[in-house]
């Protein structure tokens, strides 16, 4: 262990000194971790250093490097640079040689009298075109650990395969005669009939892009005593992947049938103290010909070492399908919980436990708790979604921005998240941010390089480069994305205990679901406290609405058609869903990506859904296909046309119906909040007491309504009021903005301590809910 000498001039350094002495005081990372690939001479490759500081006090940092070969350029944000507690800088690498041959760099980066020297980079270069490394990784998951032969069970199980290469994988399950996509050792003791095959044949190979993934779901049943070893088979290339998977084949002999349980949606590897985990057990009859009745199902965490740790545990009826159900033979059911640790833990195990059949059935998940860092912001991303998703932010200046370094391309995959693999944790980022002001974050879907930006199918940014991740900076072109996109936004402070409000807001429509949490503890005093923003399970006995995240503008007495958004292309003007074939949807699109104009009616794949408020954006006709919304919506017509009270100008022309339908303050401050009395209450823009119990959608409130324009609520000579605009978006989550001044229920914040900062979790498609409408196919899984 190493010692450390003090004196007392020295006795606040070295106490700081001896805290950090096991780890790092100021750290770095590196990206990618395999550090240069093999470069072809005229090509290029590049890697990032993050240096963080975890100092309590801020520190002057310094770099030098050692090289040997040639082809090294340094962009050096990190040189003579003060990182504030918390705070971090980068360095991107560049390797571009001119020659074949192996270069080498290594880093020594000091603070203080510190100096620390990184290991050195070997960099490859050669004349020849480096042939791609590919590789898929092979999972089965659903089989059960034990099966018996009397009552008969039959389990279904899937083989997941994911390209975890750089560069497509073409390949298929099964061999060159289109058989033993599963074979079972020994043979006579089970056997595998294929119920679905998503990754081809040797006849008809499919292509995996990079972190997609294929599947094929197979069905067991037993023949014999003992253990059977399941395994799949998936080619590509001269490689193969060979995913196994065990059951004990058992005889049974109950005339009784049992459920057997796992978990599709796990823990984590790494969760946080006060993160909100969301898991989903699924119990399943495998019982060829015999029903069974479930109990109530009960969840419960223990902690290793256990020294008084708890959780809390959240379920709901609404995500229950199984206690007190029973079910058939071949069906399953399954429920989500909310888990939340208060306490940090070596390891965390979640289990689940239900009656069935005589005995209990049971399914565990387990991950690590880890204590909140208060030195800094942390921001922890979640991917429960089944498609990929690519995290942007709104980059501002200096402080403005949670990016290290916002004016150097972070490439694309610094903000990728992969596709969550049921029965497999899900794919996790952590970020640290020493401040970020008025801060608006969302997730991207369908990204690829169009060789001028990252570009992609919703939430798309303009990058600083084609490979980049990295958004323009505040004042650039389509710094933010053109709706419609889910947006998160929270004001991280750069004094401790300070942080302004988080929330999730449908203002500009919608493509991903999202919670966000502020990690902390809550109290039932103050709803807003600490608690989830788009959350799908609040705790037990909250006033505040769950998000269900499931949109129907007919519960506004609106058309779908007018606010489902689909895949670029051409005007097909479809006027309902059987107008369209193939899984596609009818809705709303634009022309083409990136182009906001014209919007079509189409026939598509559905991406999200837009709102009035967007189509306030689009006035002339030339911007409309053959269903032209702002026409339909009435919202260029002059509020003098359907109202007799005052609502001032919006610009030099009278104010229309589009400035309350979109909230869009006038001349005469009409239009404008009705939560505050310096408004023009009388012509304000709505307002609903959602904690009514009168109200279409209960959720809590912090403040009441000071007035309530019925202009807003029962506007005539329209085809809808601006309260129906809004209603089915506050419908799908309670705890979101659905308008401009939503702020009393769809506010929340958290300060745990004045002398630390708060972190937070992000969470996509919270529970694996990714709003997808019935039958309909899904754009986002387009990469």
């Amino acid at each position: 262990m190493k010692k450390i000498i003090c004196g007392l001039t020295f006795a606040i350094l070295c106490l700081v000194k001896a805290v950090y002495a096991t780890s790092n005081p100021v750290s770095s990372t590196l990206l990618p971790v395999s550090g240069f690939g093999t470069t072809q001479i005229g090509n290029q490759s590049s890697i990032i250093y993050t240096l963080t500081n975890h100092l309590p006090f801020q520190v002057p940092i310094t770099t030098t490097y050692k090289t040997t070969g040639q082809g090294f350029s340094i962009a050096d944000n990190c040189l003579n640079q003060v990182l504030m507690p918390g705070g971090t800088c980068q360095i991107i690498i560049t390797f571009t040689p001119l020659n074949p041959g192996t270069s080498t760099i290594q880093l020594i980066y000091g603070y203080h009298n510190n100096r620390i020297p990184l290991p050195a980079l070997r960099a490859r270069a050669t004349k020849n075109p480096v042939p791609p490394k590919t590789h898929v990784k092979g999972t089965i998951f659903g089989l059960p650990s034990e099966t018996t032969l009397s009552p008969l069970q039959t389990p279904d199980f899937t083989a997941t395969y994911t390209n975890t290469s750089a560069i497509p994988v073409v390949g298929y399950a099964g061999d060159q005669t289109g058989n033993n996509l599963f074979s079972v050792s020994p043979n006579t003791r089970a056997i595998v009939s294929i119920l679905n095959n998503t990754c081809g044949t040797a006849a008809a190979p499919t292509t995996l892009a990079p972190n997609q993934s294929c599947l094929v779901e197979g069905k067991l049943t037993p023949l014999d005593l003992g253990t059977a070893r399941v395994t799949g088979l998936f080619v590509y290339g001269a490689k193969t992947s060979l995913p196994t998977a065990h059951t004990l084949i058992l005889q049974g002999g109950s005339s009784a049938c049992v459920a057997n349980g796992h978990v599709e949606l796990p823990l984590p590897s790494v969760t946080y103290r006060y993160a909100d985990n969301v898991v989903k057990f699924v119990f399943e009859n495998d019982c060829a010909t015999l029903s069974t009745t479930l109990g109530q199902v009960a969840i419960a965490a223990t902690f290793t070492p256990n020294s008084g740790q708890t959780a809390t545990i959240t379920t709901s009826p609404l995500y229950d399908t199984c206690s007190g159900k029973t079910l058939a033979p071949q069906n399953d059911c399954y429920v989500l919980a909310s888990v939340i640790p208060q306490n940090p833990a070596t390891t965390m195990k979640v289990t689940a436990r239900v009656p069935s059949g005589g005995s209990t059935a049971t399914a565990s998940t387990s991950a690590q708790v880890k204590g909140n860092v208060l030195t800094t912001h942390y921001i922890h991303f979640v991917n429960q979604c089944p498609f990929n998703v690519w995290y942007g932010i709104a980059n501002g200046t200096g402080a403005n921005s949670p990016d290290p370094n916002p004016n150097l391309p972070a490439p694309a995959s610094a903000y990728f998240l992969a596709a969550q693999v049921p029965g497999q944790a899900p794919s996790t980022i952590d970020l640290t941010a020493a401040s970020y002001v008025n801060g608006a974050i969302w997730a991207r879907t369908g990204c690829a390089s169009d060789g001028t930006n990252f570009a992609c199918e919703t939430g798309m940014c303009n990058t600083l480069t084609s490979t980049s991740g990295t958004c323009v900076q505040q004042g650039g072109s389509r710094d933010q994305p053109v709706p419609p996109f889910t947006k998160y936004e929270f004001t991280l402070s750069a004094a401790p205990g300070s942080d302004g409000v988080y929330d999730v807001s449908l203002i500009n429509g919608f493509n991903v679901p999202v919670q966000i949490k502020g990690l902390g503890p809550t109290t039932p005093a103050n709803p807003f406290q600490c608690t989830g923003a788009g959350a799908v399970l609040q705790p037990t006995g909250s006033p505040l609405g769950s998000c269900s995240w499931q949109f129907n503008p007919a519960f506004s007495n609106l058309s779908p058609y007018d606010f489902v958004w689909v895949s670029a292309g051409p005007d097909t003007a479809c006027n309902s869903n059987a107008d369209c074939t193939n899984g596609n949807v009818c809705g709303m699109a634009f022309s083409s990506v990136p182009s906001n104009a014209p919007i079509n009616r189409r026939c598509g794949q559905f991406l999200g859904y837009s709102t009035l408020a967007n189509y306030f954006g689009y006035p002339s006709a030339g911007q409309w296909g053959s269903t032209n919304l702002y026409a339909k919506y009435n919202i260029g017509i002059p509020m003098s046309a359907i109202s007799s009270k005052d609502y001032g100008f919006n610009g030099a022309n009278p104010a229309i119906f589009g400035n309350l339908l979109a909230c869009i303050p006038t001349s005469n401050l009409s239009a404008d909040t009705c939560y505050n009395p310096a408004s023009n209450l009388p012509t304000c823009c709505g307002c609903v007491n959602w904690d009514a119990p009168s109200s279409p959608v209960r959720t809590a409130s912090s403040s009441p309504c000071l007035n309530v324009n019925n202009d807003w609520t029962t506007t005539t000579g329209t085809t809808a009021t601006p309260l129906n605009a809004i209603l089915w978006l506050k419908n799908a989550c309670p705890t979101a903005y659905a308008y401009q001044f939503d702020d009393p229920s769809s506010s929340f914040a958290c300060n745990i301590s004045p002398t630390g900062f708060t972190n937070y979790q992000v969470t996509f498609c919270p529970g694996g809910i990714n709003s997808l409408p019935p039958g309909a196919s899904d754009g986002r899984l387009s990469l």
